[in-house]
């Protein structure tokens, strides 16, 4: 197995959320949600304080059916859900020291330069939100959000290349969940660790608190916190337990590794997993996650 760097082996987590968001359907196309997430609004959230890390998942316009072939596809998957992708169109995956930090992250912090020297932006808002994301129809400055917690076990860590990766994302629906975390993280480790062809895979486990990275980051009057957010919520989090994250430089290079050992994971996969499915998303790196300890100057 290829030896972890020990950061990897520390009792130190930081805090990380997926944010699963869907697209405002009478605004937006697909893309152009991608340009209205990427685009103007990453360029004010990435300027939330302290964040160690920023990615935004979309998933991709090209169906696996072309990529891998529709053999593969169905040879891979277990019970699928149809309607996973009519949930969200893309979810940010981001990090911060402690939970702490994760609620205080809206503070605003001087960014911008003027005459007056670095002065705090008057200009910066996340304003955009109910135009990009799903709108609660009766609350017109507000969204549906659906944020999670999640408990990442970093298998291989993520090289990046300077080109557009091929990322999967595995979500799973586990049989028995602490004994399927525990074989995941040991016995499946065992063998996607040898894949020399992997630039990076991440065991993701969804907090068992739904609320977890919603709690004091969204007002308590919200409609996430009010018990139609709280349903949609529960309802989106039945699909999956967690995901793994997959980084490739295309997805023949994927095939290659799994053709190798595809009898011995999927025999684990039917073992533990009662469904388990795939899903291309195209990645952008807003911030470079950074596990080490933060700078004591400005980093992103």
């Amino acid at each position: 197995m290829i030896p972890c760097p020990e950061w990897l082996l520390s009792d130190e987590e930081l805090f990380k959320v997926f944010a699963f968001l869907k697209r405002n359907t009478d605004l937006l196309s697909h893309d152009d949600y991608r340009a209205a997430h990427v685009g103007y609004h990453c360029g004010q959230s990435r300027r939330l304080k302290d964040i160690r890390g920023y990615l935004v998942n979309i998933w991709s316009n090209t169906s696996l059916g072309i990529r891998l072939g529709t053999e593969w596809v169905d040879a891979l998957n277990i019970n699928a859900p149809e309607d996973f992708l009519q949930w969200w169109d893309g979810f940010p995956e981001v990090y911060f020291d402690n939970q702490e930090a994760w609620i205080n992250a809206v503070m605003l912090e001087p960014t911008r330069a003027t005459a007056e020297g670095l002065v705090i932006d008057p200009d910066w808002n996340l304003d955009d939100c109910p135009r990009i994301f799903d709108p609660v129809p009766d609350r017109p400055q507000e969204f549906k959000p659906c944020h999670l917690r999640m408990h990442e076990h970093v298998l291989l860590p993520v090289l990046r290349t300077e080109r557009k990766a091929f990322k999967l994302m595995h979500f799973f629906k586990l049989k028995d969940v602490t004994g399927g975390k525990q074989t995941l993280v040991s016995d499946y480790a065992s063998v996607v660790a040898k894949w020399h062809e992997c630039q990076g895979c991440i065991v993701n486990f969804r907090d068992s608190d739904l609320d977890a990275a919603m709690r004091g980051f969204y007002p308590e009057e919200s409609w996430g916190h009010s018990p139609a957010g709280q349903a949609h919520r529960a309802e989106f989090c039945d699909f999956f337990d967690g995901a793994i994250e997959y980084h490739f430089l295309s997805s023949e290079d994927f095939l290659n590794a799994r053709r190798r050992d595809h009898e011995a994971l999927y025999a684990i996969e039917q073992r533990i997993f009662s469904s388990c499915w795939y899903v291309e998303v195209d990645e952008n790196l807003v911030v470079l996650p950074n596990r080490n300890p933060a700078p004591a100057f400005y980093f992103r």
